[in-house]
């Protein structure tokens, strides 16, 4: 599958939207972002209903921002923005895999992932 070709429409996101279980801070579901190439780990963030729809019918992808409390899609400010290849649900449907085109870097602090900072030696 190539970039781009995830692009459902408003009635297919919504019915993949209602099985998923949104129980995490403000009614969210956790998003697992990766390389497509890669599979590098590139960030972790929280998706609510509408980030969810958004992502999947637009190809690119949004978020919940739980600190603005609002929409957001990557790259608004920046220029990164991430184009969604493809998308699994876990078995448990709290959780979200995409593997992304990312443009740019994905960490706000100017680093390709936000997992950076090793632990340990």
């Amino acid at each position: 599958m190539g970039v781009g070709e995830v692009r459902l429409s408003r009635e297919e996101a919504e019915r993949l939207a209602e099985k998923l279980w949104y129980r995490n801070v403000d009614g969210t579901i956790i998003a697992v972002v990766q390389d497509a190439e890669t599979k590098e780990v590139l960030m972790v963030a929280y998706m609510n209903r509408e980030a969810f729809i958004k992502t999947l019918t637009t190809g690119r992808m949004h978020y919940w921002s739980l600190t603005r409390k609002r929409l957001w899609m990557k790259g608004e400010s920046s220029g990164n923005i991430q184009e969604l290849v493809e998308a699994y649900i876990d078995c448990d449907g709290d959780a979200v895999l995409f593997l992304v085109k990312q443009h740019g870097v994905a960490c706000h602090e100017g680093f390709k992932s936000c997992f950076h900072n090793r632990v340990g030696v």
